[in-house]
């Protein structure tokens, strides 16, 4: 069984690199696709946050008194 870790492919370059691998056109293979856009990460990582919190009943409010500087 062959693993390989190949990171940062343009979907077009996929044929080639099929290609580049060896990999007859017949065989089967498990691809996993993730997409690579780390600045949405953080953006989409908060979004579930905010939803979940929402979701048990923290209000608009209460974040604000949660973030308010004590300083």
């Amino acid at each position: 069984m062959m693993r390989e870790v190949i990171k940062n492919v343009k979907v077009a370059e996929i044929p080639n690199l099929i290609a580049q691998l060896g990999l007859s056109p017949e065989q089967q293979v498990n691809l996993t696709i993730e997409d690579s856009v780390p600045d949405n990460e953080l953006l989409l990582l908060m979004d579930r946050i905010g939803r979940k919190a929402q979701e048990k009943g923290l209000t608009e409010e209460q974040l604000a008194d949660l973030l308010q500087d004590e300083s």
